[in-house]
């Protein structure tokens, strides 16, 4: 499978790049329209509107549209076709996780809507894990993904690259001088049997607008192709959920004049889970058995922001962004276990584990444009300044059937880390210079940020871990810096180079992590001196962009250092054994490991057919491909992070009308060899799935896209879901097989 695998990569990538030159240089196509789709805007890369071809970064971007066409339900589906990109959870009942990106992911990888980062992943023992799908797609405008570090334009955690998400405004429904708009979209996906509605309304005029979208979403549990049921580790099928979520997004925007536009926005979220962990039936600990273990599971989030932009000349700026914002976040997660106990019989077990995030700030850019010294300049500069207070709380009980409390390992309630409060303030510049009239582009770019954490211990913290030294404050400070440059060769070919550098403050979990079980002989204790984890990206790239085809070829290399690891064995204490004297107890502690290496090359083309062969005239073809190799330097170690060459190959066709499209995409993964695996891990086969989409437009007002998934009905594993396998039957890890979804959309 490998060898045939990167075979047919190199042979469609050796034949694409001559044929998109072949198609530029034959006559011009007639639908201007349709090749104007091949050249995409982008922001995430520079923080400036610029085509994709004029960033010195690796970047896509998704707009609502290829969100419909792709029938993409979750943030997972979002990037089904996105190799190097990734989202894991299959399997588990606390659902999806965060964005992979080269091999980094969690809080590593910077995710923001509106520009307003999304809660931070938490996660401690087996009833605690907040994660971050804390999005509904149909609110989205776009999504852009920047690969590599960017912590020069983006801060703390754009370590191994940035997810910026884009809301609607009122302006993507008021168009052609309609003063209301109002639409419904209804949707149905067999492989969750879920079924979704979202209504949309939408009025207003040039100078003050309003918009309102609901969505509700019913589904059940994502389905496996596995085929044994049952309870315990031996069962396949996915434990069975009854999961509903809503989603309320409502703007006003109010524009004075041409120059100032103001709004106000407040996004609404939330999801609740029930679900049965069959699992998890019949489980052994210490003696006593899970007979059954259930779960409820919330997650919520608010966000209200208020918004101006100015476009004008003013001495500083030609254009002003600035935003301030308040969010909050809860994860609340609760677990029921009927248990059999040798010594206490039957009795009954609750945990409720609660995490909460509110963040509140305000950022500001201001673009300006200037001639100097023979070369056009677009200086862009700004600050971003936040503020943090994290909490989590853990409770629980256990009691016999008659309601008589039974011992506990630990004291409750308790809280995983103190109470902390964490303030950045940020300042960045960049300048974009054009040489040679316009053919090179040199962008260098510069930020500072300025981190302090101020840990609380309060009556819970103290009484859920006694013996533990008190919490400390940090603080720290980063530099990070950035050169991107762009040197256009033809009107169809140019070249780029970036280096950029990332790095994530540490953790406040990490630092002030507390836990104490005397029973159980361990315990955790802080680290105040943990480093900053930080990232150097060094990319280059080959690419074309003309009427009928665009392209890009890229080879990129990651040295991370003084990655966190959490829970390691307590250095102070390795001669005894990892034992404090003082206690005798197993000791635990956050450390910085070395460093850690990550290269690879990602190819990605879009090509129009008609200027190739009359006909071909309403073909297009896409592919893309995502090569990367992780290492430990000092242990020659390879990294499980890294996901397996994996290419999509699509083969689409739009009528002439417009009216009618669908595309046949192949993917292919390769292997997961035992010798790229660090551990026992499962070790993945190799697969290629088949997929077919499509579009019908009824009417102007009425459209319907529809998808076939998995058509042949391949049994397969993610190598990125292999993580939370431990001792369960793999097939429970499975994708769904065959399956279908549609969504119908009707403008009123």
């Amino acid at each position: 499978m490998k060898s045939a695998f990167s075979l047919t990569l190199a042979a469609a990538i050796a034949a694409a790049i001559p044929l998109a030159h072949a198609q530029d240089d034959s006559e011009e196509s007639n639908d201007e329209g349709r090749a104007a789709k091949l050249e995409t805007v982008t922001v995430v890369g520079t923080r400036t509107e610029k085509a994709i071809s004029e960033v010195a970064a690796t970047v896509t971007v998704k707009t609502a549209e290829d969100i419909d066409r792709e029938i993409a339900r979750d943030i997972a589906d979002l990037v089904r076709f996105e190799p190097g990109v990734s989202v894991g959870g299959t399997g588990s009942r606390f659902g999806l996780g965060g964005f992979n990106i080269r091999g980094i992911g969690g809080n590593r990888v910077l995710t923001v809507v509106d520009g307003i980062r999304v809660p931070e992943e938490f996660s401690f023992g087996p009833f605690l894990s907040a994660r971050r799908d804390f999005v509904d797609l149909e609110s989205l405008d776009r999504a852009e993904i920047a690969r590599g570090p960017t912590s020069s334009l983006y801060g703390s955690d754009a370590l191994g690259g940035v997810v910026a998400l884009t809301t609607r405004q009122p302006q993507d429904y008021l168009r052609d001088g309609d003063p209301f708009y109002t639409g419904l979209k209804l949707g149905y996906s067999s492989a969750d049997e879920s079924t979704v509605g979202t209504v949309t309304f939408a009025g207003g005029n040039e100078q003050l607008a309003g918009l309102l979208t609901y969505t509700r979403r019913d589904f059940s549990e994502t389905e496996t192709n596995g085929s044994v049921g049952g309870t315990g580790l031996t069962r396949e099928l996915a434990d069975p959920q009854s999961i509903e979520s809503d989603n309320i997004l409502a703007r006003v925007t109010y524009a004075p004049s041409e120059a100032h536009q103001f709004s106000v926005s407040v996004d609404y979220f939330t999801n609740d889970a029930d679900t049965q962990v069959l699992s998890d039936y019949g489980l052994v600990s210490r003696g006593t058995v899970t007979q059954t273990r259930d779960a409820v599971d919330t997650r919520e989030r608010t966000r209200t922001s208020v918004s101006y932009r100015f476009q004008g000349d003013l001495p500083f700026a030609n254009r002003i962004q600035a935003t301030a914002y308040v969010q909050d976040s809860e994860t609340v997660q609760v677990t029921s276990e009927d248990r059999l106990s040798p010594t206490f019989g039957p009795n009954f077990r609750n945990r409720t584990s609660r995490y909460e995030q509110e963040i509140s700030g305000a950022f500001a850019q201001f673009d300006k444009g200037l001639n100097l010294f023979g070369a056009e300049h677009l200086i862009s500069y700004g600050f971003d300044w936040f503020q943090t207070d994290n909490a989590s709380r853990r409770d629980g009980f256990t009691q016999t059937v008659d309601g008589i409390p039974l011992p506990e390992f630990t004291a409750f309630p308790t809280r995983d880390f103190p109470l902390t409060e964490v303030e950045q303030t940020a300042f960045y510049l960049q300048d974009e210079i054009l040489f040679l009239d316009g053919r090179l582009a040199i962008s260098p770019g510069l930020r500072y940020d300025d981190f302090d954490a101020n840990a609380t211990a309060d009556e819970i913290y103290l009484g859920g871990n006694p013996g533990s030294p008190l919490p400390e404050d940090y603080d720290d400070s980063e530099v990070t810096a950035k050169l991107g440059v762009v040197y256009e060769l033809t009107d169809y070919l140019s070249l780029y180079g970036r280096y950029s550098e990332g790095f994530r403050a540490p953790p406040y979990d990490d630092v002030n992590v507390g836990f104490t079980n005397f029973i159980g002989g361990y315990k955790t204790i802080a680290n105040p001196n943990l480093e900053s984890e930080r990232s150097d990206g060094f990319e280059i790239g080959i690419g074309g962009t003309g009427d009928r085809s665009t392209w890009r070829l890229t080879a990129f290399r990651n040295d991370y250092e003084n990655f966190i690891e959490s829970f390691a064995i307590a250095p102070q204490f390795l001669a005894t054994g990892g034992i404090d004297p003082a206690d005798g107890l197993l000791t635990f502690q956050s450390i910085n490991r070395g460093a850690v290496e990550i290269k690879g090359a990602e190819f990605r083309g879009d090509w129009l057919l008609g200027g190739y062969s009359d006909a071909l005239e309403n073909f297009r073809v896409r592919a893309s491909f995502a090569y990367a190799d992780g290492e430990d330097d000092a242990s020659g170690s390879p990294l499980n992070t890294v996901e397996p060459l994996t290419g999509v190959f699509g083969f689409a066709y739009d009528a002439p009308s417009q009216r009618w499209g669908a595309e046949l995409l192949w993917t292919l993964v390769d292997a997961k060899d035992p010798d790229d695996i660090d551990g026992d891990r499962l070790a993945t086969d190799g697969y290629g799935i088949v997929d077919l989409i499509g579009y019908y437009q009824f009417t102007p007002k009425i459209s319907l896209n529809a998808g076939l998934f998995n058509i042949g009905d391949r049994e397969y594993i993610r190598w990125i879901d292999t993580a939370g396998i431990g001792a369960d039957a793999p097939g429970r890890f499975t994708q769904p097989g065959f399956n279908a979804g549609a969504t119908l959309r009707i403008d009123l």
